[in-house]
């Protein structure tokens, strides 16, 4: 039976999201990824789940080296165009696999996962793809992991009764939204309906699971890491309840 992201990520997903993400805002993302993990230029890093490589080609232009791992090969192909148009295919390597199953040890010097990319699949297998992550890292190395905050989703879940309906323009297309969250379970699960020409043109669901911050610090303690700190915004603002999202850098505790 063929998973909800195994297909998600497809065409349609990069004409509706791409419209929002400008390069001025890539660019501006990729400043906050390099500035939380704190490396130097020359440092091996991962774009776990790295979509089309959005930041990714700014962090490869300021000299970082990045695999880019991803299982989308919609969004792939869109990301080795990326790549080529901004001549850093020397720093940039694309790689199709499952982050569950990730077979790098002690290699990079840090790992980030934006745009709420955690979350994907069961319990189980998300500690699978931290425990993962800590093993591809070297001793000492970082990781960023961008959620949104469970705070917020939990006041939305309150004010619209557990369901929360909303109509956005995407493009060429106009969605309609409708979230369903699952407090006993922390997870939203969302269907999205897309009109064009005032027609269905498709549907797409997908279930995201949401972590409260003492959650992710203790499945990351549980795979040797720590937090150092926590952000509530791309912007660096620190996290409370009331930010947007719950961005955490970990480190990897070095051996003895």
């Amino acid at each position: 039976m063929t998973e909800w992201f195994e297909e998600f990520f497809d065409d349609l997903y990069y004409d509706t999201y791409s419209v929002f993400e400008d390069e001025e805002r890539n660019e501006r993302e990729a400043r906050f990824i390099a500035d939380a993990l704190g490396l130097a230029p020359g440092s091996l890093v991962m774009d776990l789940g790295c979509g089309y490589a959005r930041h990714a080609v700014h962090l490869a232009k300021w000299g970082y080296k990045v695999i880019c791992l991803d299982l989308s090969r919609h969004l792939l192909e869109r990301a080795r165009g990326r790549v080529s148009r901004f001549g850093v295919g020397d720093r940039v390597e694309l790689v199709r696999a499952d982050m569950r199953s990730l077979e790098y040890e002690s290699e990079f010097d840090g790992i980030y996962m934006f745009f709420t990319t955690f979350g994907y699949f069961s319990d189980r297998d998300n500690a699978r793809v931290l425990e993962g992550v800590a093993r591809a890292l070297k001793p000492n190395g970082v990781l960023l992991i961008d959620l949104l905050n469970p705070a917020r989703i939990m006041h939305h879940a309150y004010i619209y009764g557990g369901v929360r309906r909303t109509w956005y323009k995407a493009g060429d297309y106009v969605v309609l939204e409708e979230s369903n969250y699952d407090i006993r379970g922390g997870r939203i699960d969302t269907r999205r309906i897309f009109y064009k020409g005032g027609s269905v043109a498709a549907e797409r669901r997908f279930t995201i699971r949401f972590y409260m911050y003492w959650e992710i610090e203790k499945m990351l303690e549980s795979v040797g890491m720590v937090i150092e700190r926590a952000y509530g915004s791309y912007s660096g603002d620190g996290y409370s309840v009331a930010s947007p999202r719950m961005i955490v850098v970990a480190r990897k505790i070095e051996e003895a």
